[in-house]
C-alpha cells in the first residue's frame, strides 16, 4: 500500500492513576507515513498510535477514536487502521 501522507504523532504527557491518557499537553511522539481517507487513516502495521493521541497531517489535527485496529492477513498483521474526528480551532 501506497502511504502518501506524512503523520505526527501527538500524545500526552501525563497520565491519569490508572494509566489512562491524562488531560496534560500533547508532545511529538513519532512520524510515520499514512493515508487519510475520510475519518479513517491506514498506516504500516507498525506504526505507534494509541488511544487518546492525536495525529497532524498537513494543517489539520485529529484525535484518534478508540483503540487502533491491527489488520490481519491468515500470515501477518499487513496494516493499521485508525479512526480520527478532526479537532476544531
Amino acid at each position: 500500500m501506497r502511504y502518501p501522507d506524512t503523520v505526527t504523532v501527538l500524545r500526552q504527557t501525563t497520565a491519569d492513576e490508572y494509566g489512562n491518557p491524562g488531560s496534560g499537553p500533547h508532545a511529538p511522539a513519532g512520524t510515520w507515513p499514512g493515508f487519510l481517507t475520510g475519518e479513517t487513516v491506514f498506516a504500516p502495521p507498525d506504526a505507534d498510535v494509541q488511544r487518546g493521541d492525536r495525529l497532524v497531517i498537513g494543517a489539520d489535527t485529529y484525535d484518534v477514536e478508540g483503540d487502533p485496529a491491527r489488520l490481519r492477513s491468515p500470515s501477518r498483521t499487513v496494516l493499521t487502521r485508525v479512526a480520527v474526528r478532526l479537532r476544531r480551532r
